[in-house]
C-alpha cells in the first residue's frame, strides 16, 4: 500500500523541518509538500492532492480559516490542525474550522516534553485522519433507525421517556462536531445533566466549553469537583482528571487514579460511576473516536438499565470506540449525531 501523503502548512520553517523529521520516521506516512503561508498552501494542497493536511491557524497571506474556505470550493482534504492552546484567538479559530473538515485538533509544543510527545503520537492521528474520508465525502443520508448489529444483553427495563436525569457522552478522534451536532439536537432546555469526556490536549478542554456554549447558547463549562449540576447544563471533564458521579449527584474529579488504557479523563470511568449510582435514570452515547475506551462502561450500564446508544460507522471520523461497544453488545441504536440527539429529543419528550 502506497505511503499516506502529508502536506505541512506553517509559516516556522523550523516547526516545519521538525514535523518534517517526526514523519520521516513513520513509513506509512509521506510529506508531498509544505507551505510557509496560506495561499502556498492552498496552491499546494490543489496541485498535489495530498490524502491529509497538517495546518497551523496562524499564517500569512491567509489564515488557516481562510485555507480551509478556499479549499471547500475545490474538495474538503481531511485536516489535523496545530495550533498554539495558549492564544485564544487561535484556538477559537481552530475550533470553528471543525465544520470545514478538520478532524483532530493538536497543541503546537511549548517545550521539549510536549514535542517528544508529539512525536509519538502525530503519525498516529495523521493516519487516522487520512483513512477517515470524512471531510471529503457528504454527510451520510439519513438511514432508518437499526439496533447495531451485536448480541444483545438481557437488561432491567430502561427508566421511562423523559425522566433521565443523567446524559453522558464519549468521544475522541472526530468528536467536537459530533457533540455539536448531537446537543443541537436536543431539547431546549433538556431535562437531563449533561456530562461529557472528550479525549483532547490538555487545556483544549476550556476552547471546546467556549466554542460549544457559543455555538448552541447552551451553559457548557469545564466540570468542577464537588458540583451538582442542574438539568440543563453541560459539564466537560478537565484534562488530566478523570470525572465521575457521585451517589449524591456531585461530580468527583480524580487526578490520582492512573489513566485507564493511555486515558484520563476516560469516558469508561464516567460511564461505571454512573453505572454504580445511576444506570436506569442515564442515557450514554459514545460517538467517533480511536479505541475501546468507554465500551466496557456502556455494557455496564446497559445491564443496569441505561439507555445505551452509538454512533454509526457512517458518520463516525474513527470507528472505533463505538465498534468496540457493538461488539459487546453494549449499542442498542447506532445513528449519526444529529439523528442520535433527535431520537434521545424523542424520548425525553422533546421535538427532536
Amino acid at each position: 500500500m502506497a505511503p499516506i501523503a502529508v502536506f505541512i502548512a506553517d509559516d516556522s520553517a523550523s516547526v516545519r523541518a521538525v514535523l518534517r523529521r517526526f514523519l520521516a520516521a513513520a513509513p506509512e506516512l509521506r510529506v508531498i509538500g509544505e507551505a510557509a503561508d496560506g495561499e502556498a498552501a492552498v496552491e499546494g494542497v490543489r496541485r498535489l492532492r495530498p490524502d491529509v493536511l497538517l495546518l497551523d491557524m496562524a499564517m500569512p497571506k491567509l489564515d488557516g480559516l481562510g485555507v480551509l474556505a478556499r479549499l471547500e470550493r475545490s474538495g474538503r482534504v481531511p485536516t489535523v490542525v496545530l495550533t498554539s492552546a495558549s492564544n485564544r484567538t487561535e484556538l477559537r479559530a481552530a475550533f470553528e474550522a471543525l465544520g470545514a473538515g478538520v478532524v483532530e485538533l493538536l497543541p503546537k509544543p511549548e517545550d521539549p516534553d510536549h514535542w517528544r510527545q508529539l512525536a509519538s503520537t502525530l503519525p498516529q492521528v495523521l493516519q487516522a485522519a487520512a483513512t477517515t474520508g470524512r471531510a471529503a465525502r457528504p454527510e451520510p443520508t439519513p438511514h432508518p433507525a437499526a439496533a447495531a448489529p451485536t448480541v444483545a444483553l438481557r437488561t432491567p427495563a430502561a427508566s421511562p421517556a423523559g425522566v433521565w436525569r443523567w446524559l453522558a457522552l464519549g468521544a475522541s478522534t472526530g468528536g467536537p462536531a459530533a457533540l455539536r451536532d448531537l446537543l443541537a439536537a436536543l431539547p431546549s432546555p433538556a431535562p437531563a445533566r449533561i456530562l461529557i469526556v472528550q479525549h483532547i490536549a490538555h487545556g483544549f478542554e476550556v476552547g471546546l466549553a467556549e466554542w460549544l456554549a457559543g455555538t448552541l447558547g447552551l451553559d457548557v463549562r469545564v466540570a468542577v469537583d464537588g458540583e451538582r449540576p442542574d438539568p440543563g447544563t453541560v459539564r466537560i471533564a478537565p484534562g488530566g482528571v478523570h470525572l465521575r458521579v457521585t451517589a449524591e449527584d456531585r461530580l468527583a474529579l480524580d487526578g490520582v487514579t492512573p489513566p485507564r488504557r493511555g486515558h484520563r479523563p476516560a469516558v469508561d470511568e464516567l460511564f461505571l460511576s454512573l453505572a454504580a449510582v445511576a444506570p436506569r435514570e442515564t442515557a450514554a452515547v459514545l460517538l467517533t473516536g480511536m479505541g475501546v475506551d468507554g465500551a466496557e462502561g456502556l455494557a455496564a450500564l446497559r445491564r443496569g438499565g441505561a439507555l445505551c446508544l452509538g454512533q454509526d460507522e457512517g458518520s463516525s471520523a474513527v470507528y472505533g470506540m463505538p465498534r468496540a461497544a457493538a461488539e459487546l453488545g453494549a449499542v442498542e441504536l447506532a445513528l449519526p449525531p444529529e439523528r442520535l440527539g433527535r431520537e434521545l429529543a424523542r424520548r425525553m419528550g422533546g421535538r427532536g
